[in-house]
């Protein structure tokens, strides 16, 4: 028997002692150096007051007791940048006197070259004018905020969130630059251009009995999705009304929403409803393959739906007024899981989408008290197999990504290796600020799902009948993930505690539990960037011999602290 102490540490990444230290920023490493300092009492000089965005590194972990002094100097903390450094706004401060404080290690100017990425300079050089997003201060008002929106040739949206305000817009290149030099304005990014990126895959992730048309194995344990919504944000959901839904799906979907420039949420694509079928189709068509595996099973059978079309029957994006809306509506409509078959191909970039997205797994309805947190699934994208492929949202720090493993769907020749072969065209990671990505795989060729009713197969890898169609992608392995979550979380609920786990413990659990796979292709060992933690498979959870001890996040640390568990391992 063996006792095991497992202390949680509450601290800013990338924190280190004093001495040479760097700040990270997108488009430059700074390496600084403590101050040295001199030798018997120093002249007060005259110095003129500064205002403006500057840098300002800490010696160490940034100290909530020196908050006083900063702002007694006309300090403003605005935005974190690693490694113990914050974009801050000085008013008529004293530089000199801050780099004196024994608690700085550095202090520069934050340059308008610090703030563009470099895809938009050349974007403006090449073409005029550009579509952007620019990242301000969350407390910007008045006059100022009024001459930020001035500096747009055309506005099209505004959002705030937990970490500042985000305006999107079209610029000139001329009123580009005078946005990267004004003190409003934090960072500049290209707007994204999000795009769309089966019962055989379903006994993959639910586990197989090898017995044809039988339910998965967690599905005859008493585990399918009963007491969970997912909301599927796609291209819409059959005829997007009750009354017409698909047999597969009928009775359980709950809500429907549709934005932008939309006027109903039927489905003119079927990549929306070949999404929704993956997730909670039940098969109860009972139309079936050349073996007796039911087409239309999805992982988590008995769960309910939130439609939320988000694309037209082309796949062009019709955006929400925010991200905000569209998590606040699932949410609202009792969502616990978000499914999100869509992203921009950012090649490994930690954008303002991911940004937003993180902070809305956190809390996803800002305007109701509290925190509801928010559990949210993102393909990972289909830019592979090169590095640095994984696209955003699934860059996001707080979601769960997932790539897509291979189908066992033997006959079809390609794309069918079998369930421990990586699909070539997956996003693989790392991201640009090193982590590894994706978090997960799920198979994701030769998909058999619900086909909509008002789309014909144009989009399909092969069409198998009036009610059902191949479809691949990653697009077809997050909604595996989405299910399997759901599951998940009535397991938790039935058999542990009473209430939904955190998106964390969620998270936590299915990589925890994940497989890692014998890739002929020869994926490391995981965790690695192929198949992050591995492929998911809810019987290594559900009647596993394995025990789980689940904790989940009843303690909340402060900056500095440290929460001690003691284990047995027996």
């Amino acid at each position: 028997m063996f006792f095991v102490t497992v202390v949680v540490l509450s601290m800013v990444p990338g924190s280190s002692q004093a001495g040479e230290k760097k700040i990270r920023l997108v488009n430059e490493l700074i390496t600084t150096e403590a101050p040295v300092a001199a030798a018997g009492p120093q002249a007060q000089s005259a110095e003129a007051p500064s205002e403006g965005l500057f840098l300002v590194q800490f010696r160490d972990r940034y100290d909530t007791t020196w908050g006083d002094q900063l702002k007694t100097l006309k300090v403003e903390l605005i935005r974190y940048v690693p490694d113990d450094a914050f974009i801050c706004r000085l008013r008529g401060a004293q530089v000199g006197m801050l780099r004196r404080l024994p608690f700085v290690q550095y202090v520069g100017p934050y340059l308008a070259a610090y703030k563009i990425h470099p895809k938009v300079s050349r974007q403006a050089q090449a073409a005029g004018a550009v579509k952007i997003r620019a990242l301000l201060p969350a407390s910007l008002a008045g006059r100022e905020l009024t001459l930020t929106r001035r500096s747009f040739m055309s506005l099209e949206k505004e959002t705030s969130s937990r970490f500042g305000r985000i305006v999107q817009g079209l610029v000139s290149a001329a009123q580009l630059d005078r946005l990267a030099n004004s003190a409003a304005v934090l960072w500049i990014e290209s707007a994204p251009k999000p795009t769309l990126f089966d019962e055989i895959a379903a006994k993959i992730v639910g586990g197989d009995d090898f017995d044809y048309g039988t339910p998965a194995v967690v599905h005859q344990l008493g585990f399918d999705g009963t007491g969970v919504t997912i909301a599927v944000a796609d291209s819409g959901l059959h005829t997007g009304t009750a009354d017409g839904m698909h047999p597969d799906l009928a009775g359980r979907v709950d809500a429907f929403f549709y934005y932008g420039g939309l006027d109903d949420a039927s489905d003119e694509h079927s990549h929306g409803t070949h999404v929704a079928g993956i997730v909670a189709g039940n098969a109860s068509i009972g139309e079936a393959d050349e073996d007796g595996y039911r087409y239309g099973l999805g992982v988590a059978p008995n769960a309910h739906i939130v439609a939320q079309r988000i694309f037209d029957g082309v796949g062009n994006y019709e955006p929400p007024s925010s991200f905000g809306v569209l998590t606040r509506d699932a949410v609202r409509s009792g969502a616990h899981i978000g499914s999100n078959s869509w992203g921009d191909d950012t090649q490994g970039d930690y954008d303002l989408t991911a940004a937003e997205f993180d902070a809305l797994v956190r809390d996803a309805d800002l305007e109701t008290a509290g925190d509801q947190p928010y559990i949210l699934e993102f393909s990972a994208g289909n830019a592979g197999p090169g590095t640095q492929t994984i696209g955003s949202p699934a860059v996001a720090k707080n979601v769960i990504a997932t790539g897509a493993s291979q189908n066992d769907r033997f006959s079809f020749g390609i794309y069918a290796d079998g369930q421990d072969t990586m699909a070539d065209f997956s996003s693989r990671g790392p991201t640009k600020d090193g982590r590894i990505k994706p978090d997960l795989v799920a198979p994701g060729t030769w998909i058999a799902s619900l086909r909509s009713a008002f789309a014909n197969d144009e989009n399909a890898w092969a069409e198998i009948s009036s009610d059902y169609l191949y479809q691949g992608g990653t697009s077809q392995a997050g909604p595996q993930v989405s299910g399997a979550a759901a599951v998940f979380i009535q397991y938790y609920k039935e058999t542990v505690t009473n209430a939904v786990p955190s998106p964390a413990l969620v998270k936590a659990t299915l990589i925890n539990s994940a497989v890692d796979m014998d890739d002929q292709f020869g994926t490391e060992t995981i965790p690695n960037n192929d198949e992050g933690w591995g492929r998911v498979d809810l019987t290594r959870i559900i009647g596993s011999p394995r025990k789980y001890d689940f904790l989940d996040q009843s303690v909340v640390l402060l900056q500095g602290q440290i929460y001690e568990k003691q284990v047995i391992i027996a």
